[in-house]
């Protein structure tokens, strides 16, 4: 124990200055996150400087600044090679180590913990039911942050070495990133869950087991040829592991007519008025191609979510070309006609059948979230409370929103606002009138346990209320003045909360269209 002290004195001594900064930074980050709505509006009357520590920037400098001091504490006894100073003294690597620990613990964990606890008082969030979840917070925080960065500092003998090497991995991350965005799969590949925590378990404690035995070692060949292997066996399992077959494992096939909501294919001709769509300028490798929808049946109190969608494209002769599924998140409410999905394809096979009369063939993956606890909410001036949303407030400008406080992670929520029904005013002097159609707003209950390394323990998050798609009438007039959502003290929303009900997958069919009919136009449509 002596020794671990006397390390620990010794860094603590040599480091005083970055220390300092550091709980500098701490204290100006804490600031911003006790005025969350204000955005560091005293801050900017100061000067320049002050003005960018007060913006959204101070706390990923405040960790990346922990990064730094991290390593430089490691690499003060070098891991790397054997003609260091402190390999003649009596150091046993393991209190070397805990030492090491020590000092994140006091000078970072500590600090931060104790700021977080005050962010929640500050907020009138009570301490002792979020404990747990902060302490959890902590411990996601050593293993996303301050494991990389030791382990990181104890393969590296200085800390240009590092850059280097940091610079490497992320090259080598682009280029892997640029690969998998040639393959013709999707973006929404999922390997089942027990592969999934496998290759978590593996990732975590393979970096454990590597950080354990350089402290002991020093060997950063065996290290590095360590990391090697499990990074190359982790790549391995993703290529040999099926997960094409994980979607439709998730979402059950059904026909389309029990399907939560009635959705048909837009014609090209009914959706453009018979003309040809031109193609964005040839800058880009990928064509995003629009399939517009019309929507109904979606019961009343339900929500359906199109989570995901695949396109098959065949002739009658042969098939042409697929592509795997991709992510959509696309809302279907009630009141909803008409909504647009969005799908890309690499420019090079969209020119090769872009004219050919094809048999389109597309898969819909579709959540149907139903209403549970619904109750009316009335808006009240100022900030208010409730027990499901946090502490709320509506935002101030042409379009109005209601940003929420809530201890860790938002809360899942259906709200559903009848603007007619409102009694809000409206300057008629002003550019802007009242919506006059339905609007919702959603968010997605976040069921996982081992909550996320945030440096603040209170999540700030808005309900963006988004008025329903309507088929509109080309003859219509247009408005004279912009039409926006206006809340104020007195308005109500209809508030509950989502809960799943069930996954299904639908294929809808369109015989003998052309790709190109489907191509987004120039203005980004």
């Amino acid at each position: 124990m002596n020794q671990i002290l006397h390390i620990f004195k010794k860094d603590a001594g040599h480091h005083w200055p970055e220390i300092l900064i550091s709980l500098a930074l701490l204290g100006i980050s804490t600031r911003q996150e006790l005025h969350p709505w204000q955005h560091g509006s005293a801050l900017y009357s100061l000067r320049p400087t002050l003005s960018v520590l007060a913006g959204r920037y101070v706390t990923p400098v405040t960790i990346i600044f922990w990064a730094f001091l991290i390593i430089r504490v490691v690499q003060q006894e070098s891991l790397v090679g054997d003609r260091q100073w402190w390999v003649t003294k009596p150091y046993e690597w393991w209190k070397l180590l805990a030492a090491k620990l020590l000092f994140i613990f006091i000078f970072i964990s500590v600090p931060l913990f104790h700021v977080q606890l005050l962010i929640l008082h500050q907020f009138g969030f009570p301490i002792l039911p979020n404990l747990a979840t902060l302490v959890l917070s902590q411990l996601a925080l050593y293993f996303v942050l301050f494991l990389p960065a030791l382990f990181l500092a104890s393969l590296t003998k200085s800390f240009g070495q590092l850059l280097f090497t940091v610079g490497c991995i992320l090259a080598a991350a682009a280029g892997l990133a640029w690969l998998a965005s040639k393959t013709s799969s999707g973006d929404a590949k999922t390997p089942p869950a027990f592969v999934e925590s496998f290759q978590t378990i593996l990732m975590w404690g393979s970096f454990l087991v590597i950080l354990a035995w350089q402290f002991a070692r020093r060997r950063r060949l065996v290290s590095a040829a360590g990391l090697l292997v499990v990074l190359g066996v982790n790549s391995l399992i993703d290529v040999v592991v099926p997960d094409a077959k994980t979607m439709e494992k998730k979402y059950a096939r059904v026909e389309a007519r029990t399907s939560p909501a009635k959705i048909a294919i837009t014609q090209p001709t009914e959706a453009n008025g018979g003309r040809n769509i031109s193609l964005p300028p040839d800058t880009t490798s990928e064509v995003r191609v629009n399939v517009p929808i019309t929507v109904s049946g979606v019961a009343s109190g339900t929500m359906v979510v199109v989570d995901i969608m695949r396109i098959a494209a065949g002739s009658a002769e042969d098939s042409k070309w697929s592509r795997g599924w991709e992510y959509q998140q696309v809302e279907l409410w009630p009141e909803d006609q008409s909504k647009v999905l969005s799908y890309e394809m690499d420019r090079k096979e969209y020119q090769k059948i872009k004219t050919e009369p094809l048999n389109l063939h597309v898969e819909l993956g579709l959540s149907e979230y139903h209403e549970v606890d619904a109750r009316i909410l009335p808006i009240s001036p100022g900030k208010f409370v409730d027990d499901a949303l946090g502490t709320c407030h509506v935002t101030s400008g042409p379009y109005s929103s209601i940003e929420c406080l809530k201890p860790f992670k938002a809360p899942g929520f259906m709200a559903t606002f009848e603007p007619q029904k409102s009694p809000c005013a409206v300057d008629e002097r002003s550019g802007v009138i009242q919506e006059d159609v339905v609007s919702h707003a959603w968010g997605y209950t976040n069921h996982d346990t081992f909550p996320t390394p945030h440096y603040s323990p209170v999540a700030d998050y808005s309900m963006w209320f988004k008025t329903v798609s309507l088929l509109t009438d080309g003859d219509s007039k247009p408005q004279q003045r912009n039409k926006t959502l206006i809340f104020c003290a007195g308005s109500e929303i209809r508030l509950a909360r989502p809960e799943l009900k069930r996954q299904v997958r639908i294929q809808l069919d369109v015989p003998n269209v052309r790709l190109e009919d489907f191509a987004s136009t120039n203005d980004g449509e």
